[in-house]
């Protein structure tokens, strides 16, 4: 009986020759050196994004992203009234099947009294398989070319939900997306997450509205008890229904609670980079039919690049690039 040795990656990388560097000349072991593929996939990924941003006319709510770590997408820089219309109605139908009551639009007392760890909101998850509405969200594409600028051309999506937010007293306090992660302060300047809601209904102080601290995002780690609860960073964001609001990880954040009758309805896509796991694994409910008429970016944002799409196979090639394009820059 013969037996067959088999070869490690380590001992095939043993058996590999020196690479010679382009300045002096020398032999070095190639195992850390960078492909010139990945530097080059690296720069066309920069120019392919900055690109994006220009031909959307992004330019200044990219300027308020690195300025104020947040910025607003105007209605008509999102998409249709009759799209935010449909994802209105189709949040309610949902929200009020899972409820198990009758949600009541007019005065919200429906949810006057609900509690959740996002404070008196319904919160839904696992919303993407639900309607292909909730895909048309995710592929919006003035909402994929600020969230791709933050976290690059290989960043997945972590959840899509709906948050359903009644008359009420208490405050959502301050805190950083980038603190669901598991880093430990100080986080990295770049985001590792990034969030994109959309303003299902208009966003005033008394309604309820979500509240920043300007700049916040450079200090690159998550506020104090004390920080999160000072009433006076509670300065709420006024946006009309059809708004979406975008903003990096590491950006202070809070809520100010509903005094209004009625309801705000909002719709979080929720993104970050691909090496953290999302919270919704939605691989085994992912159709053809999705990916099919979605194409391939769509198969990237669900972690589906295995897939084979018709036409063109499967996009698992151009995954793994991006990946490793990703060390060694931030567009990728």
């Amino acid at each position: 009986m013969v037996v067959k040795k088999q070869t490690t990656r380590v001992q095939q990388q043993w058996n590999r020759e020196s690479a010679i560097g382009r300045s002096s000349g020398l032999p070095f072991a190639p195992e850390f050196l960078v492909e010139d593929e990945v530097e080059q996939e690296a720069e066309r990924a920069r120019t392919r994004v900055l690109s994006d941003i220009a031909s959307h006319g992004l330019d200044r709510n990219v300027q308020q992203l690195e300025t104020n770590g947040y910025t607003v997408l105007e209605p008509g820089q999102v998409g249709s009234p009759s799209l935010i219309d449909k994802l209105r109605d189709t949040v309610l139908r949902i929200s009020e099947d899972r409820l198990a009551r009758p949600i009541d639009v007019a005065t919200g007392a429906s949810h006057g009294t609900l509690k959740s760890p996002f404070g008196q909101v319904q919160p839904e998850f696992t919303l993407l398989t639900q309607d292909p509405i909730f895909e048309q969200a995710l592929m919006n594409s003035s909402q994929l070319a600020l969230i791709t600028y933050l976290l690059g051309e290989s960043c997945i999506l972590n959840h899509l939900s709906s948050f359903v937010k009644g008359p009420g007293s208490e405050y959502l306090p301050l805190h950083a997306d980038q603190n669901q992660t598991g880093s430990i302060a100080p986080y990295p300047a770049y985001a590792q997450v990034a969030n994109a809601t959309w303003a299902l209904t208009d966003y005033t102080g008394e309604n309820g509205a979500i509240c920043f601290v300007p700049g916040s995002h450079k200090l690159c780690r998550s506020p104090t008890y004390a920080e999160a609860t000072d009433a006076r960073y509670f300065v709420p964001l006024e946006a009309p229904a059809g708004s979406m609001i975008v903003w990096h990880g590491n950006t202070w954040h809070g809520a100010v609670p509903r005094v209004n009758q009625g309801l705000r309805i909002s719709l979080v896509v929720y993104f970050n980079r691909w090496y953290h796991p999302p919270v919704d694994d939605l691989t085994p409910y992912i159709t053809r039919k999705m990916l099919e008429r979605n194409g391939p970016r769509f198969a990237l944002l669900t972690r589906m690049q295995h897939y084979n799409l018709s036409p063109g196979g499967n996009v698992d090639d151009e995954a793994r690039l991006r990946r490793r394009a990703s060390k060694v820059g931030l567009f990728s």
